[in-house]
């Protein structure tokens, strides 16, 4: 197993890479996080990439693509909090409620209600000038809305995230549905949205699968019986398809499934979790631990480590279904000293401490070649790094990636236990109020959670709390 030591020490590297290398700018996430950094040498997919996304910062020899999208915000935040869980540095939070306050507060990205467009949706990306809707970046939105409001309720409180996040799985749910009862196809005969309000190949796990987690996670929720409806269909047409899928897509459907198992609480979905983990071992090359890139927008090969579409996620997939079927670790380690060795030791501030979008084996360096969404040269923020960072963080702290569990209730005591030890002065505050509900003052500015008598000690799991220069 990789030491815990050395997965820290590449947690901390990313987390560095996220504040140095120039995606979050300003640096204190009140403008949110850029898609990615590209590199513009050497680039064959630069022209593309450019007709594609046109708001761009350049620098030497790499740019900014700078579309703020809700997804890759809403994974950057999620990490940022997590890893204030973990240490205890108010940096860590500080800097995902700025993200925050970008999305609900300055993007506009979300559809408030009355709206002319989705209900609780969140449009594609700030450069888009109508609405743009994808089936998997809502899922993720519906999700992580649900879990930072779980972990951290000041900022439920503050934000409307639960509401926000059950308005958008309904209306998610009847999307999906409207689409796979209907037989409305694309030009490569993948069912599609019939209304074209919704985008994504609903056949392929990319989309379909991930709008199972965000309704799975929804249902935990409420208990909408519609959803785990859904869920249910969706996987029996996966249990026959899936064989035929390539890595990426089994990946896809490996997240999906572990967290149907999650918050539906049935052993079809264990069960089925363990035979896309099965499927997606199969093809591990026994050597390198590597998975095959085989996603149509990045460039394919079996000594191509695809970060962007195969590996990030099977390395998520493998983590959740531990929970599930102890005897997939061996194959989880393998693949995660894969990822630890290649991520990037670069001097430079762009590229130190990330995970660039492919590495190719045989080269024993970062390339393969480049498409105009995926390949060597596009390093996502969401999509690869943060995701990455979720399972470190998982690692670090012997937590699932997928939990039900009541962690506001547990930051509670924890913070009522340390206060009671230092009899620190603002005790009876977070005694009184609860250790994660201060949400601002009178004048309206923001304030932290109460528990930030954390700062002169030791923070969640016995890390220190002050700030480790990488």
């Amino acid at each position: 197993m990789s030491c815990k030591k050395s997965i820290e020490r590449a947690l901390k590297r990313n987390l560095a890479w996220f504040r140095r290398s120039g995606i979050i700018d300003p640096a204190d996430g009140r403008w949110g996080v850029a898609e990615r950094v590209a590199l513009t040498s050497d680039n064959e997919a630069l022209l593309k990439m450019r007709e594609h996304f046109p708001a761009w910062t350049d620098y030497d020899g790499y740019c900014i693509v700078e579309q703020r999208r809700a997804d890759c915000n809403f994974e950057t935040a999620y990490l940022f909090l997590r890893a204030y869980e973990w240490t205890g540095d108010r940096h860590d939070y500080d800097l995902a409620v700025g993200i925050l306050e970008f999305l609900y507060c300055r993007s506009g990205l979300l559809a408030r209600e009355p709206t002319p467009f989705i209900p609780g949706s969140w449009n594609w990306s700030h450069i888009k000038r109508d609405s743009v809707v994808y089936y998997d970046d809502e899922a993720w939105c519906v999700f992580l809305q649900l879990e930072i409001a779980r972990r951290h309720p000041e900022l439920d409180l503050r934000f409307q995230m639960r509401h926000y996040a059950m308005l958008l799985a309904g209306e998610l749910e009847t999307a999906l549905d409207r689409a796979f009862r209907g037989d409305t196809r694309d030009y490569e005969n993948f069912r599609v949205d019939p209304a074209g309000k919704w985008l994504g190949r609903i056949d392929l796990p990319h989309w379909g699968a991930l709008g199972c987690m965000g309704l799975a996670r929804a249902y935990w929720e409420k208990r909408t019986p519609r959803f785990a409806d859904f869920v249910h269909r969706y996987f029996r047409f996966v249990r026959e398809c899936c064989n035929s899928c390539n890595a990426s897509e089994q990946a896809y459907a490996l997240i999906g499934a572990c967290a149907a198992a999650t918050y539906l609480g049935s052993r079809e979905f264990q069960d089925l979790a363990g035979d896309l983990a099965e499927a997606l071992v199969r093809r591990m090359d026994p050597v390198t631990g590597n998975i095959p890139a085989e996603h149509y927008e990045a460039p394919v090969g079996s000594d191509l480590v695809d970060m962007i579409y195969t590996v990030n996620w099977a390395l998520l997939g493998l983590s959740a279904v531990l929970q599930f079927h102890p005897r997939f670790r061996n194959a989880y380690e393998r693949l995660l000293k894969l990822v630890l060795s290649i991520q990037d030791r670069s001097e430079k501030p762009q590229f130190h401490g990330c995970w660039r979008g492919m590495f190719d084996l045989a080269a024993g360096s970062w390339g393969g070649g480049n498409r105009f969404e995926g390949g060597a040269a596009s390093i996502y923020s969401g999509w690869t790094n943060a995701p990455v960072s979720w399972v470190l963080l998982a690692e670090l702290t012997g937590s699932a990636v997928f939990s039900p569990g009541e962690i506001a209730l547990n930051n509670e005591q924890t913070f009522v236990s340390r206060c009671d030890e230092k009899k620190e002065d603002h005790c009876e505050e977070v005694v009184a109020v609860s250790a994660l509900r201060s949400v601002a003052d009178g004048t309206g500015r923001r304030r932290g959670p109460t528990g930030d008598f954390r700062g002169k000690g030791a923070g969640l799991g016995g890390r220190p709390a002050g700030r480790t220069e990488i």
